[in-house]
């Protein structure tokens, strides 16, 4: 027997069905849609939170406390060292300066035309780490930088106009790259040549062996980290949280947990960088809450 159809009536002779506007499938499209995107809004600024909670909490660590003394560091713990970086065996080699480093970050940049000008974008980028130890003058502590965050400001730049041969490391390095041709190209037009290739900037930013650096990170003890004299038992490295099975744990460690950071800034300059970070990210969260209130409030 067919169920009974509400119905309204018209000003003619033919009733008006109503249909229940919750459940037609359009409707139940659109809330899907926006409870997703809720959801997703709500994922992404509870990660910003959780970062700009870090950044403020290393900053306040920083600023809070001076750095420690190598000699402490077979206690454990989150260390804050300031010292003098020697190399453990042979250190690496910047791709572009072959500069001695510890740690090294690099880029590749072309320069490109659109109608609103010209702007540089990164065709190439990578890091480098390799273990080193620390030296602060009471003693020397071996840093594995595995998994560490490099706050890094110098910054050599090497530009190679199109259609000129760049320097033989450059060059060793295009040759090496696949994803990085070579630009030295022309265009013989009997009468001239014309430069065709694109101008490149090749960036390297480094902790050279004997520069002084900054390692905030988790120290733990090991007896076979002393391999001379003035070496304390100690490695300084990422927390265990970092490396932790599960996955939780290792987000949870790195929205609120203190990060392993290795920089070659000075002490203020660190702090006063991340405590910007930090800052930022509440302040443009705060305006885009303030927005969203306009855009969505009652009118």
């Amino acid at each position: 027997m067919e169920e009974p159809r509400s119905v309204i009536a018209s000003s003619g002779s033919d009733p008006v069905t109503t249909v229940d506007a919750v459940t037609s499938p359009g409707t139940i499209v659109v809330v899907g849609v926006l409870v997703a995107g809720i959801v997703g809004l709500g994922t992404v600024a509870a990660v910003a939170v959780g970062y700009a909670v870090r950044e403020l909490r290393l900053a306040h660590r920083i600023l809070r406390s001076g750095t420690e003394s190598v000699l402490e560091t077979p206690d454990g713990g989150y260390v804050e060292l300031r010292g003098t970086v020697d190399a453990v065996d042979t250190p690496l080699e910047a791709p572009f300066s072959g500069a001695a480093c510890v740690a090294c970050e690099y880029a590749v940049e072309e320069e490109r035309s659109t109608q609103n000008g010209t702007h540089w974008a990164t065709i190439e980028s990578g890091s480098r780490v390799v273990s080193f130890r620390l030296d602060d003058g009471t003693g020397s502590v071996l840093v594995d930088p595995a998994g560490c965050d490099l706050r890094l400001d110098r910054d050599d730049r090497i530009r190679v106009d199109g259609g000129t041969v760049p320097p033989p490391r450059i060059q060793a390095y295009i040759d090496q790259t696949e994803s990085v041709d070579d630009e030295n190209e022309t265009l013989d037009l009997r009468v001239i040549e014309l430069r065709t290739g694109a101008n490149r900037r090749y960036i390297e930013k480094r902790l050279d062996v004997g520069a002084t650096a900054h390692v905030l990170g988790t120290a733990r003890y090991d007896t076979t980290a002393a391999t001379g004299a003035g070496h304390v038992n100690a490695v300084v490295g990422v927390a265990d949280a970092a490396r932790a099975p599960g996955r939780w744990r290792r987000l949870r460690h790195r929205l609120f947990g203190l990060p392993f950071v290795l920089s070659d800034r000075s002490e203020r300059r660190l702090a006063l960088t991340a405590g910007a970070i930090g800052l930022g990210i509440v302040g443009g969260l705060l305006g885009a809450i303030g927005v969203a209130g306009i855009v969505f409030g009652p009118i």
